[in-house]
């Protein structure tokens, strides 16, 4: 248990006009708040009169900088106690994935704070602490097909963020699958994105190395949908799919912009389904599935 309350500041999520506050149990809460980081890089051309003294003048800002507005902070209270080895830190990270899985795949957390946002402009500043998270650019820009009233969603993570932080603890792969769908739009090189996001879906649907590109497309098909016509459409999308993600990892790249949507869209589905049944299928149980069987 933490002695300290954490505060994470998330860019593009605004709660509904009419609340202020969004109770998601447990000792935690989403809060309308405001504030503004910007960063850019500062350069020095003369070199301090000595190691502990600053650089001397002058000092010029960089070209390059980042703005980014906060309008809502996630809470997590001192009292609430993570499972497994799992930090408050993960926990807030873990919220912003689901987030971005069913609100907006734009939301990031900005800044981690030791004080709400709110009051930040009345604490002295040795007792505060700020330290930006997720600052960098976004380097894929993705949007959910169907958005609905933002109410509804955030019902969604509220009555679903234990099972996945519950996962999170206890499933290595269904953590890294987290982690790499919570990172992917980051990394400024595109083949690099869908190598990760492969690796984590075979993690999850292959433990067996051999014959991965029908074992992983026939498994997660009979996993998203009963034996249909849903199914086999999507067992070959998975399957020529597979065909560009071998393509990035052996170094000759052939997908485009519209492939990396469909594989997150494929990652997406999976981990709300393993999230709201709170249960990484065993192979028995994807087996099962294939199979038909009950």
């Amino acid at each position: 248990m933490t002695t300290f309350d954490l505060y994470a500041g998330l860019s593009s999520l605004q709660l509904p006009p009419d609340q202020d506050e969004y109770d998601l149990g447990h000792g935690l809460a989403l809060r309308r708040t405001y504030a503004r980081l910007m960063g850019s890089y500062t350069i020095a051309v003369n070199r301090p009169e000595a190691p502990s003294k600053h650089h001397r003048e002058p000092w010029n800002a960089s070209t390059l900088h980042n703005e980014f507005d906060v309008h809502t902070e996630l809470v997590i209270r001192s009292g609430y106690k993570p499972p497994g080895d799992l930090t408050p830190y993960d926990v807030a990270r873990t919220i912003t994935s689901l987030l971005r899985l069913c609100c907006d795949p734009t939301i990031r957390f900005l800044m981690q704070s030791s004080h709400s946002f709110s009051e930040i402009a009345a604490i002295p500043h040795p007792e505060l602490r700020l330290t930006p998270v997720e600052s960098s650019p976004q380097y894929i820009q993705l949007a959910l097909a169907k958005p609905k009233p933002m109410i509804g969603l955030l019902d969604w993570v509220r009555d679903h963020w234990p099972n996945a932080v519950g996962l999170m603890a206890s499933h290595a792969a269904f953590r890294l699958a987290m982690e790499a769908f919570e990172l992917s739009t980051f990394v400024p090189h595109h083949a690099l994105t869908l190598v990760s996001l492969w690796g984590a879906l075979e993690a999850l649907f292959s433990p067996s190395t051999s014959e991965l590109r029908f074992r992983v497309s026939v498994l997660i098909a009979s996993y998203a949908y009963p034996p249909g016509e849903e199914r086999l459409a999507l067992q070959r999308e998975i399957f020529e799919l597979y065909d560009k993600r071998s393509a990035a990892a052996h170094g000759k790249p052939k997908h485009n912009d519209t492939h990396l949507v469909q594989t997150f869209n494929i990652l997406q589905r999976v981990l709300v389904r393993m999230i709201e049944d709170n249960e990484v299928p065993s192979k028995a149980a994807l087996n099962n599935m294939l199979l038909g069987a009950s």
